[in-house]
């Protein structure tokens, strides 16, 4: 570019592409003929397209000068964050869902990001290829009297990028005035499409509510669980409960743990060869259609989609392993009336019936590929050990005694233990919840939200064992045998653990020392139990030859508690109508 006249006639070609390509066709062809309205995010992002055009004409009229180049930067910067922050409230939506008209495919709120990013590419080739600042500074110059003036003599295509500009831009005002009105009245969140008749629009001031300062963080980052060595004063007593309880377990004995584990305790599985007896006093009644009762075709290797990693590459090859649903085949005897033992720090510890000596132990390596945080949860999926983060990631591993060092895998245990592969659960209800808990019964693997201080549902989350894809979401509700008392909500509950016995779902709650009994087909609650309240922090806990034993942690300690349950009722209630409040419905706009 060795003439500076160049330079600014390719400047003026690039504000007239801007008013031409995304405001006016936006304006003129979008609005006009295809009766589309901006939503008011949609007006933020074409005022700053126009600033930007702005911005270019003050650089063709009174010369390069770095305050207009920093202006110029800033509003594009303005305008990429507009445009992501618009494009981020539609990005995870379904196939063909989104939010306006849609050119190629996709809506409106993309192109405003694909537009800014253009705007910063060119200005960059621009000003890469551009002349001295010395010569751009002195081209065009106008004197007066011998006086040079601060300004720039137009050339043709300078005078077209000012013409079509203040043409575009009074077209955009004419579309805004009909649409949306003179102030105080502003854009909509979600508009009615655009009519030259001014009785059919609507003027609202409805979005004033919603203006002020940006959040620090936004609507998805929400505070992290509360685990068990996290200072904090839970009510033991279940009769404070904002459910009626009527019913309590009879604790045993305790024993502080003597294993030496990296972290607290959060999760306890045993690994029992064949179901133990029952000892509930009242004949079981089985659950209709009961999941662990499913089968499904199981594929030659239905872990195989987690063989790659999930992260900014695939792994370099896949691991070499087939699925298997003997559970204790091969080298996975040694697991045979064990417990699998997971801990807060992404330990998982395989440790003996007595639960005094820790046979293997492992300790994931949690931040690369997949991040796996915070062991919530051990499971035996077929012949593999699938380990749940309070994230709602998992890690599948294989026992392996003759492994090699597996250092990008472990912390710890990189000679037992072969990582076979990540998995990210994406779910919907609960996107915003963490958990701590999860439980498999060998065809779906349950979780239970915990509330937060944003959002305070008890959410059932089902994810099917055999692709690791989310199979339901359901919002946990009462029944008549233990309802809510006046004023209070399930949210109050604070789910830490979880067991799958005699096909149904026992939740422990760190909050009230409660165990509710709930139906994994419909996330009812049919019954519930209070723990004494010499149970301090429960986080954990298992049925293991007719008693139940919880961990706690207390001082530095884990402890293990154990509960007689011979009163344990097993009767299933009948059936009841959910008792679902109406929706409040909600619009879905920008």
């Amino acid at each position: 570019m060795a003439q500076p006249r160049t330079f600014y006639f390719l400047f003026s070609l690039a504000i007239i592409g801007i008013m031409a390509l995304p405001v006016g066709i936006a304006n003129l062809i979008l609005g006009f003929i295809y009766h589309d309205s901006p939503c008011i995010q949609c007006w933020a992002e074409r005022q700053s397209m126009v600033y930007i055009a702005l911005a270019g004409l003050f650089i063709v009229r009174y010369g390069i000068k770095p305050k207009y180049l920093a202006i110029l930067i800033l509003i594009t910067a303005g305008g990429l964050y507009q445009s992501f922050y618009h494009m981020g409230n539609h990005a995870l939506e379904d196939v063909g869902q989104g939010f306006a008209l849609s050119i190629l495919g996709l809506h409106t709120q993309f192109w405003a990001e694909f537009v800014f990013w253009m705007v910063a590419l060119i200005l960059g080739g621009l000003l890469l290829f551009a002349p001295d600042f010395s010569l751009l500074s002195q081209e065009g110059g106008l004197y007066l009297y011998g006086q040079r003036l601060p300004y720039r003599k137009l050339s043709r295509a300078n005078l077209w990028a000012f013409a079509i500009f203040s043409v575009v831009v009074f077209s955009n005002m004419v579309q805004a005035f009909i649409s949306t009105g003179p102030f105080p009245y502003l854009g909509h969140g979600d508009p009615i499409r655009f009519s030259w008749r001014l009785h059919e629009n609507i003027w609202s001031t409805a979005n004033w509510k919603h203006m002020g300062f940006p959040r620090l963080l936004s609507k998805r980052v929400v505070d992290a669980p509360i685990l068990a060595n996290d200072k904090h004063n839970w009510d033991r007593h279940y009769q404070n409960a904002p459910l009626v309880i009527n019913k309590h377990l009879i604790l045993l004995e305790s024993k502080p743990s003597t294993l030496p584990f990296n972290a607290p305790i959060s999760d306890l599985n045993f690994l029992a060869t064949k179901e133990p007896p029952t000892p509930p006093s009242d004949p079981l009644q089985p659950l209709t259609s009961s999941p662990s009762s499913l089968t499904l075709a199981m594929p030659a290797n239905p872990l195989g989609n987690t063989q790659e990693a999930d992260g900014c590459a695939p792994t370099l090859k896949p691991a070499p392993f087939s699925f298997s649903p003997d559970t204790f085949a091969g080298n996975n005897a040694m697991l045979k009336n064990t417990f699998l033992i997971s801990t807060q720090k992404e330990g998982l510890y395989i440790v003996n019936q007595d639960l005094n000596k820790v046979l293997v132990h492992l300790v994931l390596d949690k931040d690369y590929s997949v991040s796996v945080e915070n062991f919530v949860g051990a499971n035996m999926v077929g012949n593999v050990i699938r380990l749940m983060g309070a994230n709602k990631s998992s890690v599948d591993v294989a026992y392996n005694p003759q492994a090699k060092n597996n250092f990008p895998n472990f912390l710890q245990g990189a000679h037992h233990f072969d990582e076979i592969g990540r998995n990210r659960l994406r779910t919907s209800r609960a996107s915003t919840y963490y958990v701590l808990s999860a439980r498999s019964d060998g065809t779906y693997t349950y979780m239970l939200t915990v509330p937060n201080k944003r959002y305070k549902q008890l959410i059932l989350i089902g994810m099917l064992d055999q692709d690791l894809g989310l199979s339901f979401e359901r919002v946990v509700q009462t029944s008549s045998n233990n309802p809510l008392k006046e004023g209070r909500s399930l949210s109050e509950f604070y789910i830490s653990g979880l067991a799958f016995y005699q096909e149904r779902l026992f939740a422990l709650s760190k909050a009230y020392n409660a165990l509710l009994v709930i139906n994994p087909l419909d996330g009812q609650i049919i019954d519930a139990y209070g723990l004494p309240d010499a149970i301090n922090n429960p986080s954990a806990l298992a049925f293991v030859g007719g008693q139940l034993i919880i961990t706690g942690y207390e001082n530095n300690k884990d402890i293990f508690y154990y509960l007689d349950i011979s009163n344990l009722s097993l009767t299933l209630p009948p059936l009841e109508k959910p008792t679902l409040k109406a929706p409040t419905l909600q619009t879905h706009g920008c």
